[in-house]
């Protein structure tokens, strides 16, 4: 059910929750995860802190909570693109192109998440990415049916789909973290074309006789 379907109530909730957790990701970038306090991040996002903890019980579990929000918009953004009513390769290709909108959206999460300031938080706190681990493995599901297809069709050679599937992911992510840690290393555009380059190279069948 979207936003427009909820109650005014329930919508100020969603809402209040947003108005939180946007307002500690801008503190734990700015300070670090450590260096934030409950008291602060509900004064950036003009709550009390009893409110704030209506919400969310830890700071750790407000951590996670901007974890599993990242997920869900990158699902959102990634998964209609494998569900698109197109050719297996088309969907492979967009895809892996629109990594560029995740890069250029959610850099401050991916970040935060890459930091060795919250490295303690994923030790000690497992639950902080069931929500990522849900995108992934939704992901890798519709990856490996698109291969799998493409395989029966022609389209690509003989190949495990799981395999396949967690190759490119694999090379995605790895862009992704490497842009994120150091943008000013290679354009966006020209990164992702390469990777594709490289992929269908060696994964499109060879139709020459």
């Amino acid at each position: 059910m979207g936003k427009a379907g909820l109650r005014r109530k329930e919508r100020e909730k969603l809402q209040h929750r947003e108005e939180i957790l946007d307002a500690a990701l801008r503190l734990f970038s700015e300070k670090g995860f450590h260096n934030v306090s409950v008291q602060e991040i509900a004064e950036e996002a003009e709550f009390s802190v009893g409110t704030l903890y209506n919400f969310f019980a830890s700071k750790e579990s407000l951590f996670a909570g901007l974890m599993s929000s990242c997920a869900k918009r990158i699902s959102e953004i990634l998964v209609p693109i494998l569900d698109e009513k197109t050719d297996e390769r088309g969907k492979i290709s967009n895809f892996i192109h629109a990594h560029k909108q995740i890069i250029e959206s959610y850099a401050s999460s991916i970040r935060l998440y890459l930091s060795q300031d919250v490295c303690s938080v994923l030790t000690v706190r497992p639950d902080v990415e069931p929500e990522a681990d849900a995108v992934r493995d939704t992901i890798q599901q519709k990856l490996s049916s698109i291969f799998k297809s493409g395989v029966r069709k022609g389209v690509f050679k003989e190949m495990d789909p799981r395999a396949a599937s967690l190759s490119l992911s694999a090379m995605l992510e790895s862009f992704v973290f490497s842009m994120i840690k150091e943008p000013e290393r290679m354009q966006i555009e020209l990164g992702l074309s390469l990777i594709e380059e490289l992929f269908f190279k060696g994964a499109l069948k060879d139709t020459e006789a």
